[in-house]
């Protein structure tokens, strides 16, 4: 037998020993029953032939066997929603097969299994809902840990400390947008769609398979602090970031606008200070969007997709004024300074405009210039100069009124900006 499937029966019991027997056993999928008791370490016997294995949403209890030191062939190993304790046995590390780890919703302990960047075609890494705990450090012999990963997801757990600015510096195979497959293709292990329940869009959605270009790193209810990495905004192709309920500080970096295939971003229950960058205004995938319960202030900015976001993107800002929320702001927007990939701040009115600008000027004058001289000064351009000066004459006897209304200009101008905010 090469394949054995009973997944999602109403199977009570204890694991069959007796499959333990099926020396070239490729596939084993248990999901989805009541199975309970420990996972026994006769699996050690078939581990060699199998491709993938599947004993997710069970009852299972006590830790999980160290039986991987002959895995060469596993694809995925799915343990997902048992009652597993313990660490992650380090065998695991010979498994360079392994596409997809799902070990969340159990009771698992211990750091961060950094020995797992090792794994040159993982995929997916699932670890959420479990007892992690302490910071994930980056050992200084791991230059390219995780270099395929395209599901990560570390949430609900204790993990503390700074995010991992080295780990997502190499996740290499978020970086890159590619959209010219003429069939979709769907992350598989052992030739089995995987299947995950994340956090999309404020609430856990079931995918019966996802796709490979469906990127997500969720880092969500840990105890991380500092502030949010810019290298995030290189990851171009992620669909959902969520670094919700942690305790990070700083500012949102502007760079987070170059993540143009996002959908959802959930940065909120957070201490993150200063404006909100109008660079995300400029998301146009973004369906959803959570803010809330920061210290954010200043002008919630426009945009084609902001305006479909509710109060409740917003809420806990006590400082955050314009639409959707009741504040109204006090004052017109003021341009803000954004750092172009060179480090240089620009604005809305740069350099650039201003040399636009002398060049047409040049240009014009130059052409007036030759057509004075080749014609002479003509009857046509005396008429022209002559009635130039009399309007010199006019606005001279006006300038002083003019200084009158200058006075009030600004505040004028103040007005009609909050006007057109309002509308």
């Amino acid at each position: 037998m090469e394949y054995l499937s009973l997944q999602s029966n109403q199977i009570q019991g204890l694991f069959p020993p007796s499959i333990c027997n099926l020396r070239k056993l490729e596939m084993l999928d248990i999901s989805n029953n009541r199975f309970s008791g420990v996972i026994p370490k006769c699996l050690r016997n078939i581990i060699s032939s199998l491709v993938m294995v599947d004993m997710g949403n069970n009852s299972f209890h006590g830790i999980i066997p160290d039986v991987y030191k002959e895995c060469g062939e596993l694809q995925g190993l799915i343990l997902n929603g048992n009652q597993l304790q313990g660490e992650i046995p380090s065998s695991l590390s010979k498994c360079q097969s392994l596409m997809v780890l799902d070990l969340g919703n159990n009771k698992l302990n211990g750091t961060f299994p950094h020995w797992l960047g090792d794994l040159p075609t993982l995929q997916a890494l699932v670890l959420k809902s479990n007892k992690f705990h302490g910071p994930i450090e980056t050992p200084a012999t791991y230059k390219s840990a995780f270099p395929g990963m395209r599901v990560l997801d570390l949430s609900h757990n204790e993990f503390e400390g700074h995010l991992p600015r080295t780990y997502l510096q190499n996740f290499n195979a978020m970086k890159n947008v590619v959209k010219n497959r003429t069939t979709p293709t769907y992350l598989s292990a052992g030739g089995k769609y995987y299947s995950v329940t994340i956090m999309v869009k404020g609430r856990d959605l079931h995918f019966l398979k996802i796709s490979v270009d469906y990127v997500i790193v969720d880092l969500s209810n840990n105890r991380f602090e500092g502030e949010i990495l810019g290298v995030i905004g290189c990851l171009a192709s992620l669909i959902v970031l969520d670094l919700s309920h942690n305790s990070l500080t700083g500012q949102i970096p502007s760079v987070l606008g170059n993540l143009s295939e996002i959908e959802s971003l959930d940065l909120s229950c957070n201490q993150l200070t200063g404006e909100i960058p109008r660079s995300l205004a400029g998301l146009t995938f973004l369906a959803f969007l959570n803010l809330s319960h920061n210290h954010l202030v200043g002008h919630i900015p426009t945009g084609t997709q902001f305006t479909t976001f509710t109060a409740s993107s917003f809420g806990g800002n006590p400082e955050l004024c314009g639409i959707p929320l009741p504040n109204k702001c006090e004052h017109p927007l003021t341009p803000q300074l954004q750092v172009n990939g060179d480090g240089d701040e620009e604005s809305g009115f740069t350099w650039r405009v201003v040399m636009m600008g002398y060049g047409c000027g040049t240009i014009l004058g130059l052409v007036m210039g030759y057509v004075m001289l080749s014609t002479g000064r003509p009857k046509w351009f005396n008429v022209i100069a002559d009635a130039g000066e009399h309007m010199i004459r006019t606005r001279k006897k006006k300038r002083r009124y003019v200084e009158n209304l200058w006075k009030h200009w600004e505040l004028l101008d103040y007005a009609v900006v909050d006007l057109y905010i309002s509308k």
